[in-house]
C-alpha cells in the first residue's frame, strides 16, 4: 500500500511539474543554466573571420573625422586582399549624386563585388508565417547601394524574457521579399545554396530562430582590427586572405553602434553579428531538445528507487541525479551542441525527495513511542530534514536561485515555526527558548501566554540536567512543566521551557516523562541551529541593505543638498509596485534596489555634474552615459538586489515612446523595473526643492505626469500613481528635511 501511495504522489508532483513547465515557470532558471553552460562553450579559435571596427581614437590616428569616404578606402584595400566576403553591420539609408563621398562608396561597392549589406526591422517582430517573421517596416541602404551589393541579410535579434539575446530569427519577410539572417546569407552565398537547402542543415526551434554560440570576450581581440590600423596598413600581408570581413561601429554612443545584452554581458552589435556568422559557417550549431516528454519515464524510475530505499540513500540518489543532469547538460552543449531542459528533472527530483523525507518523518514519529530503535531513526530523519532546509548547504547552485526558501518572511518566522513544530510534535501546549549569558536571560522564541506568568530566572537557577515538574499546587493553568538544557558553551547556554503536556496519538499520558526529554532534545538542538541560521541571514541582509543605502547616499550628496531623494523614490517605487499587484517580496526588492539607480554618476566629472548652467551637447552626452556605466558597475553580481539594481540603472532614463536614453527602448522593451524607477525619479524631481527651483505641488506634478502619459511614462503606471495622492503626501511629509540616518529603517 505504501508503494502505491508513493507512486501516487510521484504522479501528482509530475503533473505539477508538467503544468509549471507549460506555463514557462521554469524559464528563468533554465536560462540561467543555459548562460552558465554557454559561457564555457564559446566559438572555437581560428575561424576565417576578421572584424573591422570604428574606434574612438580614429580621428586622432588618421587626422580627420570619420566619414563615408573611409568605407570606400577600406573596400578598395580589401578588393586586392583576396577576401571571401565583406559584410556590413551598418546600412547607408541615403544617397546623393551631388556628394562625392556617396559616388565613391557606390563605386567601391560595385568594384569590390563581394559586399553584403544589412537590413533591419525597427518594429518588434511578433507575427510569423511558418519560419518567416513578418516585418511591418524595413530599414536598409538606399536602393543604389543595394543594387550593386552582392546580397542583403537582416540583422534583427530576438530577446528572451530577460532581455538577453541568445538567438536570431532565421528569416524576416517584408511584403513579398524574404531576408535571411546575415550569417545564413553569408553561408548561402559562400556555398551557393538555395533557401530550402540552407534549411536542411540549420536547426531552427519552434520560434523559427536558431541559437548562436558567442566569441568569448577574451577571443574577440584576436579577430578584431581597427579602421585606423587597416588604413595605415598595420597588419600582416596575408591577414585578410580567404577571410569574411565584418565591418561595424565599436564606439559607445555612436549613431550606428548598438549595444546588445548577451550571456557574456553587453556587447557591440557587430560582435554579436560576427558570432552569428561564426556559428553558421563553422556548423557549430546549438540544437534545442525539449526533454519534458522523457520526464514521465524518469518519474517511474525515481519513484521505484525511492520506494525501496532509506532516506540516507535517497539523499545520495538526489544529489547524484541532480549533479548528473547539471553536468551532462554542460557536456552535451559543449561537445555535441545539444541543449535540453534539466530544470523539470531537478524540480521533480528535489520535491519528490522532500516528499520522501516528510513521509519518512511522519512514519517515524507515528512509531516513536513504540520502540527504542524507532527513536534513533527519528534522529537520523530529523537531521536529514534539517539539512535539506538549510539554504546555504542544499539549495546552493551556481547562479541558480530556488524561489521561496530565501524569502524574508520565512526567515523572520523561523523561530516561531521551529517552536510550533516542536510543541505540536511533542504534544505540548506552550513553551519558549531562553538564552543565558553571564546570568543575563533573553527569550529567543515563545508560544503562549503562560510564559509571561513564570519567573524564568528562578526556574532556570542551577538547572544543569533536564528537570520535570508534574505538579503545580499554586497554579490552575500550569499543570506540569519540563526544563531542558539544550546547548552549553562556556558562559553561553540555551534552555527550553515547555508547559502543559497533553495526550497525542504518540503518547496517551498527559504528564511529562523521560521519553519526552529524549524526543524534545532531539528536535530542539536542530531547531536552535535553524533559528541561529535565520538570525544570521537577517543580520547579513540588513548589513547588505545598509551598505547599499550608504553608497547611494554618497552618490546623492555629490549633486543634491539632501539624501531624502533616495528615500522618496524608493517609497514611490514600492507604492507603484504594490498597486501593480506585485508580491510584497518583489515590492521590497525594487525598493531596496532603487537607491543605486544613479550609481553611474560616480564616473561623471564634477565640473559637468555640478555645473550650475546649461550643459553643452558634448557634456550632455557624457552625462547620458551614466546608465550604461552604472549597469556595468553592477553587472555580474549574484545578489538578487544588485541584479535588480543593474536593470534599473541602465533603463531608468528610457522613455515609453522610445525617445529616452541610452538605448532608445520603448513600451514593453523597457524592463518594468526601469519604468517604475523612471516615474518615481521624475515625480520626485518635480516635487523637490533645488537650488535653481522651488518644489511643485503634487497637483502641478500630476498634471505633468498626465501630459507625459504614453510619452515618457507607462500609461498604466501613471493612472495607478495618480490615485495615490494621500499615500504620496504622507511619503513627502515623512522624508522631507530629515537627516538620512534618522529615516533609514533597513527594510
Amino acid at each position: 500500500m505504501k508503494y502505491i501511495l508513493k507512486f501516487f504522489f510521484a504522479l501528482l508532483i509530475f503533473v505539477l511539474t508538467f503544468l509549471l513547465y507549460k506555463q514557462n515557470k521554469f524559464e528563468k532558471a533554465e536560462l540561467i543554466i543555459y548562460d552558465f553552460n554557454i559561457r564555457r562553450s564559446g566559438l572555437r579559435e581560428n575561424l576565417p573571420i576578421v572584424i573591422i571596427g570604428i574606434t574612438g581614437d580614429f580621428e586622432k590616428e588618421i587626422g580627420e573625422p570619420f566619414s563615408r569616404k573611409h568605407y570606400s578606402e577600406i573596400l578598395k584595400i580589401l578588393k586586392n586582399k583576396d577576401v571571401n566576403l565583406v559584410v556590413f553591420d551598418i546600412y547607408f539609408p541615403s544617397f546623393s549624386e551631388e556628394k562625392k563621398e556617396d559616388i565613391e562608396l557606390l563605386k567601391s561597392i560595385k568594384e569590390n563585388g563581394k559586399v553584403i549589406l544589412p537590413v533591419f526591422s525597427p518594429i518588434k517582430l511578433t507575427k510569423r508565417e511558418g519560419n518567416f517573421y513578418i516585418a511591418e517596416d524595413i530599414r536598409g541602404s538606399d536602393f543604389q547601394f543595394e543594387k550593386y551589393a552582392l546580397s542583403v541579410g537582416h540583422i534583427n535579434t530576438f530577446q528572451d524574457r530577460d532581455q538577453i539575446v541568445r538567438k536570431f530569427p532565421a528569416y524576416i519577410k517584408f511584403n513579398s521579399k524574404i531576408y535571411p539572417q546575415l550569417g545564413i546569407e553569408v553561408k548561402r552565398v559562400l556555398t551557393k545554396l538555395s533557401f530550402s537547402s540552407v534549411n536542411n542543415f540549420l536547426p531552427l526551434n519552434e520560434d523559427g530562430c536558431f541559437y548562436i554560440k558567442f566569441f568569448p570576450p577574451n577571443l574577440i581581440d584576436k579577430y578584431f582590427i581597427s579602421f585606423s590600423d587597416v588604413l595605415k596598413g598595420k597588419y600582416p600581408s596575408d591577414f585578410f586572405q580567404g577571410k569574411i570581413v565584418i565591418i561595424g561601429q565599436t564606439i559607445v554612443g555612436a549613431k550606428n553602434a548598438d549595444l546588445i545584452p548577451t550571456p557574456f554581458g553587453t556587447q557591440f552589435g557587430v560582435f554579436v553579428q560576427a558570432s552569428a556568422i561564426g556559428t553558421i559557417i563553422s556548423g557549430d550549431y546549438i540544437k534545442y531538445i525539449s526533454s519534458i516528454k522523457y520526464l514521465f519515464f524518469y518519474v517511474i524510475f525515481l519513484s521505484l528507487i525511492f520506494s525501496t530505499s532509506k532516506i540516507s540513500l535517497n539523499t545520495i540518489y538526489t544529489f547524484t541525479f541532480s549533479s548528473f543532469f547539471f553536468f551532462s547538460s554542460k557536456f552535451f552543449l559543449d561537445k555535441h551542441g545539444i541543449f535540453f531542459d534539466i530544470v523539470p528533472f531537478l524540480f521533480f527530483t528535489f520535491f519528490y525527495y522532500l516528499y520522501s523525507v516528510f513521509h519518512s518523518l511522519f512514519s517515524t514519529l507515528k512509531k516513536l513511542f513504540q520502540k527504542e530503535n524507532i527513536l534513533k531513526l527519528v534522529k537520523e530523519t530529523e537531521k536529514t530534514f534539517t539539512e535539506i532546509l538549510n539554504p546555504e548547504e542544499t539549495l546552493k547552485k551556481d547562479e541558480v536561485s530556488f524561489v521561496g526558501f530565501g524569502s524574508d518572511e520565512l526567515i523572520e518566522k523561523t523561530p516561531s515555526i521551529v517552536l510550533k513544530t516542536i510543541l505540536l510534535s511533542a504534544g505540548v501546549e506552550e513553551g519558549c527558548f531562553v538564552s543565558s549569558y553571564k546570568n543575563r536571560f533573553e527569550i529567543i522564541a515563545k508560544e503562549g501566554q503562560l510564559i509571561e506568568n513564570i519567573d524564568i530566572e528562578e526556574i532556570l537557577k542551577n538547572v544543569e540536567i533536564p528537570k520535570i515538574i508534574n505538579r503545580f499546587s499554586d497554579s490552575k493553568k500550569i499543570k506540569n512543566m519540563i526544563v531542558i538544557p539544550i546547548l552549553s558553551i562556556s558562559d553561553f547556554k540555551v534552555y527550553g521551557i515547555f508547559i502543559n503536556k497533553k495526550q497525542t496519538n504518540f503518547s496517551k499520558i498527559s504528564k511529562f516523562s523521560y521519553d519526552d526529554i529524549t524526543f524534545i532534545e532531539t528536535l530542539a538542538l536542530q531547531g536552535i541551529i535553524a533559528i541561529q541560521n535565520s538570525k544570521l541571514n537577517l543580520i547579513l541582509k540588513d548589513t547588505q541593505l545598509e551598505t547599499i543605502f550608504r553608497l547611494a547616499m554618497a552618490i546623492e550628496y555629490r549633486d543634491r543638498e539632501t539624501g531624502g531623494h533616495i528615500h522618496r523614490v524608493s517609497e514611490y517605487s514600492y507604492l507603484i509596485s504594490e498597486k501593480l499587484g506585485f508580491k510584497k517580496t518583489e515590492c521590497t526588492l525594487i525598493k531596496n534596489a532603487l537607491p543605486l539607480h544613479d550609481i553611474g554618476k560616480i564616473a561623471i566629472p564634477d565640473n559637468i555634474l555640478l555645473k550650475p548652467g546649461s550643459l553643452t551637447e558634448e557634456e550632455r552626452k557624457i552625462v547620458e552615459k551614466h546608465p550604461i556605466i552604472g549597469a556595468k558597475m553592477l553587472e555580474g553580481s549574484k545578489s538578487i538586489i544588485l541584479k535588480a539594481a543593474e536593470v534599473i540603472a541602465f533603463s531608468h532614463h528610457e522613455k515609453y515612446d522610445g525617445t529616452g536614453y541610452p538605448y532608445g527602448l520603448s513600451e514593453n522593451e523597457i524592463p518594468i523595473y526601469g519604468r517604475i524607477a523612471a516615474l518615481s525619479d521624475v515625480f520626485d524631481a518635480l516635487t523637490s526643492k533645488r537650488i535653481y527651483k522651488n518644489p511643485m505641488s503634487i497637483d502641478e506634478a500630476f498634471e505633468i505626469l498626465k501630459n507625459e502619459k504614453g510619452k515618457s511614462f507607462d500609461p498604466k503606471m501613471v493612472d495607478l500613481f495618480l490615485k495615490c495622492k494621500n499615500e504620496i503626501s504622507e511619503i513627502i511629509k515623512t522624508y522631507t528635511d530629515k537627516e538620512p540616518m534618522e529615516i533609514y529603517d533597513g527594510q
